[in-house]
C-alpha cells in the first residue's frame, strides 16, 4: 500500500472515530436534557425504597439520570446509585407539600417523577417519547364529575368553585413535566391551592396535609392541562388485584388483573400496604444481590408458598405494625370513617 493510501486510510479511520464521539457526544446530551426524580426524606424506609427503585432504573433504563431530593445527602449508597443529590428543603413543608416544589428541584428540561415505593421492570425511555409534547401530564383515564364522591375532596363544590365540569383522576406516583411557562404555571397554581386547602374543604391525608394528586388535578385542568392514557403500560398500582401478582424485575414481567383490566406497567408501584408484600420484599432482595454480584436463588417450598398466596394478608399485618404506632391518631379516623360507611 503508497503512504498516500495509508495516510488516507488512516484519516478517514480517524473521521469515523470523530464522528462517533461526536453522535455519542449529543446523545449523551440529549440524555442529560431528561431525566427522573424522586423524594425520600426523614422516615430510613422511604430512603431504602429509593435505593431500590434507582437499582431498577439503572438495571433497564441506564441512560437516564436519576436525581434525588433528599436529607440524607452523605449516604454513600445514594451517591453511587443516583446522578443528582439535592438538598431538602424543609421551608417547602411536609409531607406530599413537597411534590408541590418538584419545577424548583428538577435539574431537568424534561423530568419524570416517580414515587419511592416503585420498582422499574422494564425500561422507560418510551415515557418521554409519548410525552414529550405534554407540558405536564399524568398517566390515567378516570374522571371526577358532579355527583361523584371522593375521600379527599367535595367533588360538586370544588367543581363549582372553580368554575370546572369535571377533574382527572390519577395515582400520584409518576408524573411528567417539562421546564417551560405552562408548566410553571401548574406548579404555581398548585402552591396557590395548597395555601387555601382548608378553606377549599380538603381532607387532610395520614393527619399531615392534603391530598397532591386533587390539587394537581385541579391545576392541570385550569391550565388546560390532560391525562395521558397510557393503557396501564406506564405506571400501575396492584390496588383492585385480582387473581396472581405477576412481577420479576429481571425478565420484565409484569402482568396482573387491577378491577376489571389486565395491565403491564413498565413501574410498578408498590403503594400503601402494598409496599410490605412478600414479593415487594423479594424483589428488593434481588436487586441487592445483583448489585453486590451475589447469586439470586428464589424461595421455594411449602412456607414460601403460602407466604405468596397469603401477601396481602401478610402485608396488611405488617403495615398496620409499623404505621399504627406512628401515627394512632390517623389509623382511629380511619377507623371511624369505615365504621360510618359500614354500620349508618
Amino acid at each position: 500500500m503508497s503512504l498516500y493510501k495509508l495516510i488516507t486510510s488512516y484519516n478517514y479511520l480517524l473521521l469515523i472515530k470523530y464522528i462517533q464521539l461526536m453522535q455519542q457526544e449529543i446523545q449523551n446530551m440529549s440524555q442529560k436534557d431528561s431525566g427522573v426524580i424522586t423524594l425520600a426524606y426523614g422516615i430510613p424506609k422511604y430512603v431504602e425504597m429509593a435505593k431500590t427503585l434507582a437499582r431498577s432504573l439503572r438495571l433497564h433504563s441506564p441512560n437516564i439520570p436519576r436525581a434525588i431530593v433528599t436529607d440524607n445527602q452523605d449516604d454513600r449508597e445514594l451517591m453511587e446509585l443516583f446522578d443528582d443529590i439535592i438538598p431538602l428543603r424543609k421551608e417547602y413543608g411536609s409531607n406530599l407539600r413537597q411534590k408541590l416544589h418538584l419545577d424548583k428541584y428538577s435539574p431537568y428540561e424534561k423530568t419524570v417523577y416517580i414515587d419511592s415505593d416503585c420498582i422499574a421492570v422494564r425500561e422507560i425511555n418510551f415515557f418521554f417519547e409519548l410525552l414529550k409534547d405534554r407540558n405536564f401530564s399524568v398517566p390515567g383515564e378516570n374522571l371526577l364529575k358532579p355527583g361523584h364522591k371522593d375521600s379527599f375532596i367535595d367533588v360538586d363544590f370544588v367543581l363549582t368553585h372553580f368554575g370546572l365540569e369535571a377533574l382527572p383522576q390519577f395515582n400520584g406516583g409518576l408524573f411528567y413535566f417539562n421546564k417551560n411557562e405552562t408548566a410553571n404555571l401548574v406548579f404555581d397554581t398548585a402552591r396557590d391551592i395548597l395555601n387555601d386547602w382548608k378553606k377549599l374543604g380538603f381532607s387532610e391525608w395520614r393527619s399531615d396535609g392534603p391530598n397532591d394528586e386533587r390539587i394537581f388535578a385541579i391545576a392541570m385542568t385550569l391550565h388546560k392541562e390532560t391525562m395521558f392514557q397510557d393503557k396501564g403500560q406506564m405506571m400501575c398500582t396492584p390496588i383492585g388485584l385480582k387473581g396472581h401478582f405477576d412481577i420479576d424485575v429481571f425478565t420484565g414481567k409484569s402482568t396482573f388483573q387491577k378491577y376489571d383490566k389486565v395491565v403491564s406497567p413498565a413501574i410498578v408501584h408498590f403503594a400503601c400496604v402494598w409496599g410490605e408484600h412478600p414479593v415487594y420484599s423479594r424483589e428488593v432482595l434481588k436487586l441487592k444481590n445483583i448489585s453486590s454480584g451475589k447469586e439470586n436463588n428464589i424461595e421455594s417450598g411449602i412456607l414460601s408458598a403460602i407466604k405468596y398466596r397469603f401477601g396481602y394478608q401478610i402485608a396488611f399485618v405488617r403495615y398496620l405494625v409499623y404505621r399504627v404506632p406512628k401515627k394512632p391518631k390517623y389509623f382511629i379516623s380511619m377507623a371511624k370513617r369505615i365504621w360510618k360507611k359500614v354500620f349508618s
